[in-house]
């Protein structure tokens, strides 16, 4: 499986020609927040960004080049490091522009964010601030209000994997065993209990195996000078959480199908819907993957063991 950070052409994306042409109007914002479902493409693009806007080739080297992301162990972005970036942007620069680039504006801390307002707000002359999320929804309005959005790309890319296809089509099987139920109380372990579990754990190790494929092709993390583990890792995350969100995009519509299928189950399918959220959320707050996977397919099971039956 490809990562669509390496196969793509982030130049060509519709958001940079436009704030390419804006920029050459004398209209460039001071501040822009990237968002889509692929955070390895929107990493890309705020590379690019930054390097049009600085005139240089590799701008996350550039000395005028601020990067703010999520400390590596907490991972929020915490007061001290906002405070060293705006400290930064007091101070004269080696050229006329500036660029500041935010991982992940939603993992803000309350009081890193109320730091950084004002700077967002006026930015120092020649300055760009340039954010980037997967997690739109999550970024505080505060922040919202004082950014120009830009939607990156399309909805995360399909996984074309033939594993992945196979597993789905196990998933769906699974799926429609709940809705009609074993063909007798003896056969709910092998035809329900054991098939669950090892869906949990195929998608575990298929998530580790479509992150691993991805960053052999992905473009290299970002130098630091400080804390380069920590930047591979939270480079890493970054790949990982766009990957899952997929496979559970996935999974999602594999719900709805066997819904589309049984009418009869609305109820039940809009319940296992919300249970998946759940699980996705939980596994944002780095809850393991497997347990979260395996609670959301067990409430799921309840939920169809539960429904009203006609004689």
């Amino acid at each position: 499986m490809k990562s669509s950070a390496a196969s793509a052409d982030v130049t060509e994306l519709p958001v940079l020609k436009v704030l390419a042409r804006a920029r050459a109007e004398g209209r460039m914002p001071h501040a822009v927040l990237l968002t889509g479902a692929d955070g390895a493409v929107l990493a890309r693009a705020a590379e690019q960004l930054a390097a049009m806007h600085l005139g240089e080739a590799d701008p996350l080297a550039h000395p005028d080049c601020r990067v703010l992301r999520p400390a590596k162990k907490s991972r929020r972005i915490v007061i001290d490091n906002t405070l060293e970036v705006v400290a930064a942007l007091r101070l004269s620069s080696l050229t006329p522009r500036r660029v500041v680039i935010v991982n992940e504006p939603d993992r803000f801390l309350s009081e890193s964010a109320n730091a950084f307002l004002k700077t967002l707000e006026e930015p120092p002359p020649g300055t760009l601030i340039i954010l980037q999320t997967t997690h739109y929804y999550r970024v505080l309005p505060t922040i919202l209000s004082r950014c120009l959005r830009f939607h990156v790309g399309g909805e995360a890319p399909v996984i074309a994997d033939p594993s992945w296809q196979d597993w789905l089509r196990e998933m769906e099987r699974l799926l429609t065993r709940m809705v009609k139920g074993p063909a007798s109380p003896q056969a709910r372990v092998s035809e329900v209990f054991i098939p669950l579990y090892a869906l949990c754990a195929r998608f575990e190790v298929l998530l580790e195996l479509f992150v691993e494929e991805a960053l052999k092709v992905a473009p290299p993390p970002p130098i630091s000078d400080d804390d380069q583990e920590g930047v591979e890792k939270a480079y890493e995350a970054t790949i990982a959480r766009g990957i899952r969100a997929r496979m559970l995009v996935s999974v999602e519509e594999k719900l709805r199908l066997v819904g589309r299928a049984n009418p009869g189950c609305a109820g039940q399918v809009a319940e296992a819907v919300s249970h998946l959220e759940d699980a996705r959320r939980r596994m944002e707050l780095n809850y393991q993957v497997l347990a979260a996977f395996e609670q959301f397919l067990l409430r799921t099971l309840r939920a169809f063991a539960l429904r009203p039956r006609s004689a």
